[in-house]
């Protein structure tokens, strides 16, 4: 009776998919988390060359591909490095029970 098997695999199961679910969704909302820093760079950067050569420049928001919320832009053509483009954005993220809101940030200057 002491030697019988039947069901070990079922409860090791139970006591491993948990976990493993939990990295392979934080894993996801992180690489979510990359996107969105790397599109809001993108997208300052973009913005601030259009207004710096062009007047009839779209909101930096058409060059935003995360999802959203959409991030807020500010932009200054007066600064010393030329135009000065900054935006903000709020990621929030959520991991099963984990639950944190992360400020974005992003700023580029063309001149």
């Amino acid at each position: 009776m002491l030697d019988d098997q039947r069901g070990a695999t079922a409860i090791e199961f139970a006591l491993i998919a948990p976990v493993f679910l939990a990295l392979l969704i934080g894993i996801f909302h992180l690489s979510l988390l990359g996107l969105t820093v790397a599109t809001l760079n993108f997208a300052v950067e973009k913005s601030a060359r259009c207004q710096a050569i062009s007047v009839g420049c779209p909101d930096g928001s058409t060059y935003y591909y995360a999802p959203n919320p959409a991030p807020v832009f500010t932009s200054d053509t007066t600064a010393a490095c030329g135009t000065r483009v900054n935006a903000t954005v709020t990621y929030q993220l959520n991991v099963l029970i984990y639950q944190a809101a992360i400020p974005l940030s992003a700023s580029a200057c063309f001149p």
